[in-house]
């Protein structure tokens, strides 16, 4: 038997919802996993947390799915979302030798030259965008925690504005992208929140 289900006629807006699923699913598990002990202070449950060192296999095995359905879109989402995520890791040096934002910069040069500058830029504007939105809605809890969090950094308005900048660029230059990681943000958090609430 040879090929695989993505070797199949799909449409091109399916891969792309695909991608997205599998690679939100991916960067929500490994973001939940980086958090538990933070989400055990504050009694949050999450799938993660139950599923334990399991975690990583299971999102490796997503990014894979994602991979398959889309390359352009998993690989380019999963790395401005890992470049994002070492937001409060900007100056110091990391395990490669690296800063943060050094890492993030050689991930975007790298995105640039395969993916091209159109399919990288609306993957970061769409990450950050999606990130503004939480950093928005969590300010308490992240205050609490003490987590990096811009409207707390930066305040509620600019980080708004800042929103409002990348949601634009995406409408501009791919709305198609905007929709479907928003929409499919909102599907992975639910079925990861009924994974928990099972698993539990």
């Amino acid at each position: 038997m040879s090929g695989a289900i993505f070797d199949l006629p799909l449409p091109d807006l399916l891969r792309c919802a695909l991608a997205c699923f599998f690679t939100g699913t991916a960067i929500k598990l490994m973001d939940d996993y980086l958090d538990a002990p933070c989400d055990k202070m504050m009694g949050k449950k999450t799938w993660a947390a139950e599923l334990e060192a399991a975690a990583l296999p299971y999102a490796l095995a997503a990014l894979s799915l994602g991979v398959a359905a889309q390359p352009a879109w998993s690989i380019t989402i999963f790395w401005a979302s890992y470049a994002l995520g070492m937001r409060g890791d900007l100056s110091r040096p990391l395990n490669l030798g690296l800063t943060g934002w050094q890492e993030a910069l050689i991930l975007a040069l790298i995105a640039w030259l395969v993916f091209g500058w159109q399919e990288s830029l609306t993957s970061w504007a769409a990450m950050f965008a999606l990130q503004a939105v939480d950093d928005l809605i969590d300010q308490r809890q992240d205050r609490l925690t003490g987590a990096v969090n811009w409207a707390l950094r930066w305040g509620s308005v600019e980080t708004a504005l800042a929103c409002a900048l990348a949601v634009t660029i995406l409408i501009y230059l791919h709305p198609l992208k905007l929709v479907l990681v928003f929409l499919i943000s909102l599907a992975v958090a639910a079925v990861q929140e009924r994974a928990s609430r099972s698993e539990g």
